[in-house]
């Protein structure tokens, strides 16, 4: 097993859990700026599930910001533009970009 690869797997299984009481998506999203603090040591294949699940946590954005709010306002994050989750009501509004990388391309989506 990789290294970082059940902490990628269990952010996974979060993005998709409106099961869960909100602030265990605080965790979460904590949990995402750890993987972010080292992400240049992450293998390609970890790169591209941690991409998949960051893709999807963008879909559920407006049912996550939903979610979340009763518990964070997103409004008042004090986290860098880069930690892109920590602005989800940003990216359910379209008013940020949100800086997944293609691992094909090395675009900026």
């Amino acid at each position: 097993m990789s290294r970082y690869k059940k902490e990628i797997e269990n952010f996974g299984e979060d993005v998709n859990d409106f099961e869960a009481i909100p602030f265990e998506s605080i965790r979460m999203m904590h949990d995402r700026s750890e993987l972010h603090k080292v992400y240049d040591e992450l293998i390609f294949q970890e790169k591209l599930e941690l991409a998949r699940y960051d893709l999807q946590l963008i879909q559920n954005a407006k049912k996550m910001v939903e979610h979340m709010s009763r518990v964070y306002d997103f409004s008042t994050s004090k986290n860098p533009r880069e930690e892109w989750w920590w602005h989800l009501n940003q990216i359910a509004e379209g008013n940020l970009p949100f800086g997944v990388t293609s691992l094909i391309h090395g675009e900026v989506i």
